[in-house]
């Protein structure tokens, strides 16, 4: 699948939905585990902003 084919582009819009709803997750699976009181989850939710940025900024630039 390249650039110029409909199904190339349909699945890898998919794929970058689906990354920023698991970031999304990362983000909110990490705030209830702060709230927990569990210290590695503030490294889930940094991971998960970072990966919802990444992803967001993917999705606004990609050609249309």
């Amino acid at each position: 699948m390249d650039h110029d084919d409909e199904a190339g582009r349909a699945v890898a819009a998919t794929g970058l939905w689906i990354a920023l709803v698991a970031g999304i997750a990362l983000v909110l699976i990490g705030a209830f585990g702060m709230e927990a009181g569990l210290k590695p989850a503030v490294w889930v939710t940094v991971v998960g902003v970072v990966v919802s940025i990444g992803v967001a900024v993917a999705i606004r630039s990609r050609d249309k």
